[in-house]
């Protein structure tokens, strides 16, 4: 029973989407007039969820052969043949089919269009057409993840105003420097799998130059919003400001030693950062 719920663990990566959710939060309650209602709220989420799970499953289908061939992924379930690629595709389409009927009827087309087109970039144009041939794949690919927001103001207001996509934004440009990071302490299996991956084909010095260059993009746009959202206030502009200096501070540690250990620093604190930003916007549009 461990293994089978470990298996699904493995295949639906909660703990991934639960950084989608995180970034659709905010997008349901700066879209609302008031706050929004609790079974639109949970309606919202759970859909999201169930979208994000059936990518996981589809992209894990797809890249079962080159999962086999890196250390991170050869326990996978698919790749160690402990659940068929049928049976695994099959659950991707019922989740897949079962959210976007969710969030159609709980929300509106235009959510549930919108966490559909976030399973097509990832499994199609992340997954299929970019990862395996170009070491700027997650630079474009990443809008698969960055979704979260449109869905969240597509819930509340059946629209896309602009502070949406300056959320979208800000993950647009928040996803290479994270997903880089993440390359640079795997490169070895990234190599043994054949993935372009940026240190696989530039190596680990342009990599943290590039981590540098687009974690300033995406400081800049986290200050943008301050300006961008009118409910946000000094205390996200403040919080912004302090959270923006760690992160620039351990990007250019990076880009002067980019070594696996502070590679993993920064990957895990990327995290931890897109986070608070979340939180403090939830927060100081609250209060405002």
């Amino acid at each position: 029973m461990n293994q089978f719920f470990s298996d699904w663990n493995l295949l639906l990566k909660p703990r991934v989407s639960s950084l989608v959710l995180a970034t659709a939060v905010p997008g349901l309650y700066l879209g609302s007039q008031t706050s929004p209602p609790g079974m639109l709220l949970f309606a919202t989420l759970f859909g999201t969820f169930l979208m994000s799970s059936a990518s996981f499953i589809f992209n894990q289908v797809i890249e079962k052969d080159k999962d086999a061939k890196m250390k991170r992924t050869a326990n996978r379930p698919i790749p160690a043949g402990r659940i068929s690629s049928p049976k695994a595709l099959a659950v991707g389409f019922i989740l897949m089919i079962l959210s976007f009927a969710i969030l159609y009827y709980f929300a509106n087309l235009l959510a549930a269009l919108c966490a559909f087109s976030a399973l097509v970039a990832y499994v199609f144009l992340y997954t299929i057409l970019l990862k395996p041939r170009t070491h700027q794949n997650i630079v474009i690919g990443g809008v698969a993840g960055c979704v979260g927001p449109l869905i969240g103001y597509a819930a509340a207001s059946n629209s896309l105003p602009l502070p949406s996509w300056i959320l979208f934004l800000m993950i647009f440009l928040w996803t290479p420097a994270h997903f880089w990071a993440l390359a640079i302490f795997l490169k070895e299996d990234y190599s043994d799998a054949n993935f372009p991956m940026l240190p696989v084909v530039k190596g680990v010095k342009e990599t943290g130059r590039s981590i540098l260059f687009y974690t300033v993009l995406y400081v800049c746009s986290v200050l943008y919003f301050y300006w961008a959202e009118p409910s946000m206030g000094t205390l996200y502009l403040i919080s912004a400001i302090l959270l923006s200096a760690a992160i620039l501070y351990l990007s250019f540690k990076l880009f002067l030693n980019p070594e696996p250990k502070f590679a993993r620093g920064f990957f895990f604190f990327s995290i931890l950062h897109l986070f608070l930003v979340n939180i403090l916007i939830l927060v100081d549009h609250a209060i405002a």
